[in-house]
């Protein structure tokens, strides 16, 4: 019970993105973050070559 109390204060606290720039309150805001990231090009190709390199590990096992 005293553990509960001791951290209630913390259940309020805003998330924070990894790189602390933005809080995000709903959902929404998320899927536009990641609507925004995927229209750059040199993002999507980061990401196309990301999978590849996790495919290409995963099958050589």
């Amino acid at each position: 019970m005293a553990r509960r109390l001791a951290n209630k204060g913390r259940r309020s606290v805003p998330k924070v993105t990894e790189l602390g720039l933005r809080d995000y309150s709903t959902h929404r805001e998320k899927i536009n973050e990641y609507q925004k990231r995927i229209r750059d090009p040199q993002y999507v190709a980061f990401a196309i070559d990301k999978i590849a390199a996790e495919l290409t590990h995963f099958l050589t096992k």
